[in-house]
């Protein structure tokens, strides 16, 4: 079946958007256009800082094969607010993360492979991050610990 003024865009995974000039978006094939459902989070604890990696994954689990970027804030555990105690965030290993407000809220960018390293500089105590994701999603961390 042809589609006038259609424009076919094919994403890793299958997923085709059909864009119709004044139509919808179709997404088929049940594909997520590569946005982050989930990540894990792995810490490596120390004094007054934390390090951090977190490998974000597509709806089915697998990690994403595609960069991702959105904004990144520290947050109390349901995401809603901030919380206080870190000073400050900047990239570990992999990725990038600009510095919005110091130790607050940033822009961050993942590999291609859906890796983002951080370290967090913070007095002792539990932490969250929360991603918000293109979608407009919220991703929390599970628990960081800075001793």
């Amino acid at each position: 079946m042809a589609l006038e003024n259609t424009t076919v865009l094919r994403e890793q995974g299958g997923s085709v958007v059909r864009v119709k000039s004044g139509g919808s978006i179709i997404v088929e094939s049940g594909g997520a256009l590569g946005v982050a459902a989930s990540f894990t989070t792995a810490t490596t604890p120390a004094s007054g800082s934390c390090a951090v990696q977190f490998v974000f994954k597509d709806a089915a689990g697998a990690t994403i094969a595609t960069p991702i970027s959105g904004l990144c804030y520290q947050s109390t555990i349901d995401g809603l607010t901030q919380s206080v105690g870190i000073t400050g965030i900047a990239v570990l290993t992999n990725g990038s993360y600009t510095s919005l407000v110091a130790g607050k809220i940033g822009i961050f960018t993942t590999t291609a492979a859906g890796l983002l390293g951080l370290t967090l500089t913070a007095s002792a105590g539990t932490y969250y991050v929360t991603f918000v994701m293109p979608s407009g999603a919220l991703l929390i961390s599970s628990a960081i610990v800075s001793n």
